[in-house]
């Protein structure tokens, strides 16, 4: 991640340990909201795990980050399980609505190329694709871990 093209706004995304939602809005002068593609609800022996991968994409469907979740989706409040199933709310603000405190640790950021994360992203399959992964704690146990992706052409 030692690349001097990277700008301030890619770091401060790349290092934030709050949501991104808030901040892409203020980056794209508009409402963020998250559309899901894909979901999967599996069993384990430790309880069901919510498998989501979602696209944070402003009003005119221009998408800013491709997020990949695993959730522990029994430690959650029924109506956050409702919301995460049934909604296309991004997930900080689900949090924020049920006042859950959460803290996210910052365990992988990286930079590489990714052709189906480009697809999704709308860039060619040559751009550099940024992520990085969290976990996420709640009550002193993780609850999940969320691996966002953007690409190096956004958040200029």
């Amino acid at each position: 991640m030692a690349d001097k093209r990277i700008t301030l706004l890619q770091k401060v995304f790349l290092s934030t340990d709050g949501t991104v939602t808030d901040l892409l809005a203020l980056y794209s002068g508009c409402p963020i909201h998250a559309r899901k593609v894909g979901q999967v609800l599996t069993d384990t022996p430790t309880g069901r795990v919510l498998h989501r991968q979602v696209l944070l994409e402003n009003t005119n469907a221009t998408p800013y980050v491709y997020a990949e979740s695993q959730f522990m989706y029994d430690r959650f409040s029924a109506a956050l399980q409702r919301d995460l199933i049934e909604t296309e709310t991004p997930i900080g603000i689900l949090w924020q609505r049920e006042r859950l405190e959460m803290y996210r640790e910052i365990v992988e950021r990286k930079s590489r190329m990714d052709d189906r994360v480009a697809t999704l992203l709308k860039v060619s399959k040559d751009t550099l694709i940024f992520s990085r992964t969290y976990r996420i704690h709640h009550g002193g146990a993780q609850i999940g871990e969320i691996t966002e992706n953007f690409a190096a052409t956004m958040l200029r």
